[in-house]
């Protein structure tokens, strides 16, 4: 993956809310460097001048050491304030930003959910939301912040010097240039490779270790363990190579710091000698110009580590900006207009295909308002598709689907969702407890209608049986509780939201024959007079159904109620059959 050399740009001007706070910090570091070296000259200078003046009686007398004592105290108390206060407004500024990049992040990236994060892995997902944001607290601190004072540094000094000799001043600009532009361009190109790596490393790692932790257990069941283990040993190596790769050319470029420093001192010093065995210059400032440039190039040492991690900085903007530059496969209306008053579902000649490959074909189905519609057939159907579909996870190539006679494109996401509720094939329990999860659907729903919600599926008297009861979490996608059982809190989640259009996909999925039948005994009675979609491949509870789609490879083959389906003495009949030989 080759980073967009203008990902930092993009970057800069997300930066824009925060332009004042960052310029501050800036102005405030720049007061820093100049008290720095304004310190370290003048106090060299004061002792020089003090040690000679002290050879002579006369000159003792003569010299003044208030007014440079006092001007060594404020550039003292200059630096100390400034830095502090550099440090307070620099960060906070940059946590600021750190959190805008991402809910700017987020705000994109739930468009593209769940259509176009289905090819990323969840590990990577959480690294370029986490890590790889993180890595752009360098553009300010480490790019910016100190190119910009480095720059401004350059500038004064060679103007301070040049008012003592000009030669010596453009001797420093000449190392000054060398270790500010040259060095940092090299420690760029030399890094480029490794620091690119180290993103791309990263990003793999954390994904290999996520997977590892969330599928332990049937690695563990397959003996596959020592194999993952190795591939993730594998890629800590590369990252720890690629570390120390970037270890030894830090270290490079801070020796070649400071042989730069040293030889502008020594030229400088050279220089200043002749001039001061000439009589045009004084003894003290030897001390003032030599520490000057040592204290000037203190400025310049932060941008060849910076820039030697550009190329990882670069990568981690490249890696955030294609994500979010990527259209989403749906775009809701910001208003409804009109709103859907009525909660019939048409679905008129619909026809999907994801990755070139056919799911739904011409699919005309009609369900009346507060029917209960049956969707069944074989895995890869199109069952969960059609239900998609309908929830505008995805909008179809071809036809449209109306909810009371209003194209669902044509309403908001608030209006959407208000009407259909959906319980996704594998839905999703999160690490909180199960009045939590709950609560997710209503945030106002009383512990009685938890409760309630709860007998309706047939988990109340489990909950009841755990000592901390709705206040028990779940774990970690809900790896406290079995598969059924979680599918049934999700079942009640969906339940909680009181929708008018209900989707449910395979609901019973994982549950025992007794508790399958009882739950569709009370989800019918549930659900009276809301118009109910079933998606499922079990032919238990569909007498209970208003009507029944048979899908085969993404056409409707047969429809009609159960007794119409048995008499027509077709697939449905089949199916029948073989669930009554298998049950014998």
């Amino acid at each position: 993956m080759k980073p967009n050399p203008h990902s930092i740009a993009q970057l800069l001007r997300l930066q824009a809310p925060l332009g004042r706070w960052l310029l501050l910090g800036t102005v405030l570091g720049l007061l820093t460097a100049i008290a720095s070296v304004g310190l370290l000259t003048l106090a060299g200078w004061f002792i020089s001048a003090a040690a000679l003046a002290g050879l002579s009686s006369v000159s003792a007398a003569g010299f003044d050491i208030f007014r440079p004592g006092a001007m060594v105290r404020f550039f003292a108390l200059l630096r100390t304030s400034g830095r502090y206060g550099e440090q307070v407004v620099s960060h906070d500024a940059t946590l600021r930003l750190l959190a805008h990049l991402r809910v700017w992040f987020y705000q994109r990236l739930e468009p593209l959910a769940p259509a176009r994060l289905f090819d990323y892995r969840s590990g990577d997902l959480l690294n370029r939301i986490v890590t790889d944001i993180d890595v752009l607290d360098q553009v300010y601190l480490r790019l910016l912040s100190p190119s910009l004072i480095a720059l401004i540094m350059t500038l004064l000094v060679t103007l301070f010097l040049a008012a003592y000799d000009l030669a010596i001043a453009l001797s420093t600009l000449l190392f000054m240039l060398l270790a500010g532009l040259l060095l940092p361009v090299l420690s760029e190109r030399l890094g480029r490779a490794s620091s690119r790596g180290l993103t791309q490393i990263s990003a793999e790692l954390r994904s290999q270790l996520v997977d590892y932790f969330q599928a332990l257990a049937e690695l563990l069941a397959c003996a596959a363990s020592d194999r993952q283990q190795q591939h993730i040993a594998n890629s800590q190596h590369t990252l720890l190579q690629l570390q120390q790769r970037q270890a030894w050319l830090a270290g490079g470029s801070a020796a070649a710091l400071l042989l730069l420093s040293g030889l502008a001192t020594l030229i400088a010093l050279y220089l200043a000698i002749g001039l001061f065995q000439q009589g045009a210059l004084a003894g003290a400032n030897l001390a003032l110009i030599s520490l000057c440039i040592l204290a000037a190039f203190e400025t310049l040492a932060p941008l060849a580590s910076a820039y030697q991690h550009l190329g990882q900085t670069r990568t981690a903007a490249h890696r955030l900006l294609t994500l979010v530059a990527t259209e989403p496969s749906v775009r809701f209306a910001a208003t409804t207009a009109p709103s859907a008053t009525a909660f019939d579902i048409q679905f008129e000649q619909l026809s999907f295909s994801y990755d070139a490959r056919p799911l739904l074909q011409a699919i005309t189905l009609s369900i009346p308002a507060g029917q209960k519609l049956a969707i069944l057939g074989p895995s890869g159907a199109g069952k969960s598709t059609l239900g998609h579909l309908l929830a505008r996870f995805w909008d179809p190539q071809q036809g449209r689907i109306l909810l009371g006679g209003v194209d669902i494109r044509s309403l908001s996401e608030s209006d959407l969702r208000s009407s259909i509720a959906v319980l996704p094939q594998r839905p999703h329990i999160f690490n909180a407890s199960i009045g939590s999860n709950l609560r997710l659907a209503r945030p106002e729903a009383t512990d009685a209608e938890l409760r309630q919600v709860l007998a309706e599926v047939q988990l109340l008297d489990f909950v009841d049986s755990l000592p901390a009861g709705l206040d028990t979490f779940t774990g970690e996608a809900g790896t406290r509780l079995s598969g059924g059982q979680q599918r049934r809190l999700a079942l009640a989640r969906t339940l909680l939201r009181d929708a008018p259009v209900i989707v449910l996909d395979e609901p019973t999925e994982g549950l025992d024959a007794v508790t399958e039948q009882a739950l569709l005994q009370t989800l019918t009675a549930r659900l009276a007079g809301r118009t109910v979609v079933l998606i499922t491949h079990r032919l238990n509870g569909l007498e209970q159904m208003d009507s029944i789609v048979l899908l085969e490879a993404g056409r409707i083959v047969e429809q009609g109620t159960h007794r119409e389906l048995l008499a027509q003495q077709g697939r449905y009949t089949a199916l029948q059959a073989r669930v009554r030989t298998a049950a014998q």
